[in-house]
C-alpha cells in the first residue's frame, strides 16, 4: 500500500507582504485555527441543441471566462494584526501574498503566490471566550503555483 503523501493542517500558511524591495513576506498570527485556499473559474454556459432531433434535451457546454482565488483563515483573534488588517481592509491596493503548503522537505512544497484584496474581516466573541476572527483575501489578477519535485514541480 502506498500512504497519502499528506501534510498537517497547521502547515498550510498564509503569508502577506510588506510592499517593500526586497518584499518580506510574514505569517498572520491570527490565522491561527482555520485556513483554506479556494480555487474558482467562472464559465459562460450555452445550450447545445440536437440539429437531428430538436425535442432532444440538450446539452449544457461551458467555457471558461476567468480564474480567481479565495484564501480564508481565522482562530483567536491577535490584537497586533488588527491595525494591519483595518488599514489592508481600507485600502484600494492589493498586497502580495503566498499560500505555502509547507513541508520538512522542501521537494514537497507548494506555493501559491499573487496579489490579493483583503475582502471581508470579522470579530466575533462570546461570554467566557476569546475574540476570534475570520478573514477571507480575494485574487487580484493573475495567481502561480510553483511545485516541489517530488508534487508535480521539476
Amino acid at each position: 500500500m502506498a500512504a497519502v503523501n499528506s501534510t498537517r493542517g497547521v502547515k498550510l500558511v498564509v503569508k502577506v507582504g510588506n510592499g517593500a524591495s526586497p518584499e518580506v513576506f510574514t505569517k498572520l498570527c491570527t490565522i491561527n485555527a482555520e485556513r483554506g485556499i479556494t480555487f474558482n473559474a467562472q464559465t459562460n454556459d450555452a445550450t447545445v441543441p440536437d440539429c437531428d432531433d430538436p425535442d432532444k434535451i440538450a446539452w449544457l457546454a461551458r467555457e471558461k471566462q476567468s480564474l480567481s482565488v479565495d484564501v480564508t483563515g481565522g482562530g483567536m483573534n491577535h490584537k497586533s494584526d488588527n491595525k494591519k488588517l483595518w488599514d489592508w481592509w481600507r485600502s484600494e491596493d492589493s498586497r502580495n501574498c503566498q499560500v505555502i503548503l509547507d513541508d520538512d522537505d522542501p521537494a514537497n512544497v507548494i506555493t501559491y503566490e499573487g496579489a490579493f484584496h483583503l475582502t471581508q474581516f470579522d470579530m466575533t466573541g462570546n461570554v467566557g471566550e476569546k475574540v476570534n476572527s475570520t478573514m477571507t483575501l480575494s485574487s487580484d489578477g493573475e495567481v502561480t503555483a510553483t511545485f516541489g519535485a517530488n508534487v508535480g514541480g521539476e
